[in-house]
């Protein structure tokens, strides 16, 4: 089995998106606004195409059901891909939203799992803001009365962003994506979105639902993720979420042609998913430069995957799933 999979991007054209994905290397975006790419699918119809080794031009979906100990691990047995990779460029701020937990999804949105995410910042123009939660706690009365007199954003939290920032959307947290912000995106594996309020733009709200399962509480620190530094003999490394849903991780890496192992994060075989968010590496024969994403497969971690630093530094994500299907290790 391969030890790396690769995969052509799904790209998603949105009234509020940019060009910026066309500006890494070797990527070639369709015309329009292109405000989101599927790095990592098997959403409905949306499912990734493996692009490189003996497994090109199948489908994710396909590869994984016929080998699903060797690409997810035993874990996933029976089971589909969790997670959803996006990259996302907002030239113009999105509709301010919020998603369900898996047990509001299951009863009134049966055809979609509930939806927790976890965002990373790759570029913010000066000034940008996202939303994230309210600004001060709130009710489902007071909140819907300034949605119907279209004044919602006086409670929202807005926090100013920078290049690095990380933060964690629970289901019920309302929140949403400014202008001039293109960041990484790990979610479950769902489209269960309610928006809340749009600025008055004349588009569909979905306010019921979203009064449903909103979080009405004010600013929590556990919103922003924090770098918690752990042991890595290669290099520095730092964890910003292992939930039930996904785990995340950076790693950073000093020294032009350093050889360096992927940590496997995991006490049992379970897939990694690797995004390089600065410099260039060279891992299982492909050359990996910002913005590229590779799948690290389960049996391909068991086995160990070096990598050699291409450039001076490089900073990479590393991400997998929750602990619903894997164990951490420290």
């Amino acid at each position: 089995m391969q030890k790396l999979i690769r995969f052509y991007p799904i790209y998603k054209e949105r009234i509020w998106g940019g060009r910026k994905l066309g500006n890494y290397p070797g990527r070639s975006i369709p015309e329009g606004n292109i405000g989101e790419s599927w790095e990592i699918s098997d959403y409905g119809n949306d499912v990734s195409v493996i692009s490189n080794g003996f497994l090109k031009g199948k489908s994710f979906r396909e590869a994984y059901q016929e080998n699903t100990n060797a690409i997810l691990g035993k874990s996933f047995q029976g089971k589909p891909f969790p997670l959803l990779i996006k990259l996302i460029d907002a030239k113009e701020k999105l509709s301010v939203q919020v998603h369900p937990d898996d047990a509001y999804a299951e009863k009134y949105d049966p055809q979609n799992a509930g939806k927790k995410e976890a965002w990373t910042v790759l570029q913010a123009e000066p000034g940008s803001k996202l939303v994230c939660g309210f600004s001060n706690t709130t009710s489902r009365e007071e909140f819907q009365s300034l949605v119907e007199a279209n004044r919602a954003e006086e409670i929202l939290r807005e926090i100013t962003v920078k290049e690095g920032d990380s933060f964690l959307l629970n289901p019920g947290r309302i929140h949403a994506i400014g202008a001039g912000i293109l960041l990484m995106e790990v979610q479950q594996s769902s489209d269960s979105t309610y928006r809340v309020y749009d600025y008055g733009r004349p588009r569909e709200l979905h306010l019921k639902k979203a009064l449903d399962v909103l979080d009405y509480d004010g600013p929590s620190e556990k919103d922003i993720l924090k770098p918690e530094a752990k042991s890595w003999e290669d290099g520095k490394r730092f964890r910003l979420t292992a939930n039930d849903k996904f785990l995340m991780e950076t790693l950073e890496v000093s020294g032009e042609g350093k050889t360096f192992q992927i940590p496997n994060l995991y006490k049992e075989s379970v897939f990694q998913i690797l995004i390089v968010l600065q410099g260039k590496i060279k891992i299982e024969g492909e050359e990996l430069s910002e913005g590229d994403t590779a799948f690290l497969t389960a049996s391909g971690l068991e086995e160990g995957i070096s990598a050699i630093n291409l450039g001076a530094f490089a900073k990479l994500s590393v991400s997998g799933p929750g602990s619903d299907w894997g164990i951490y290790k420290d």
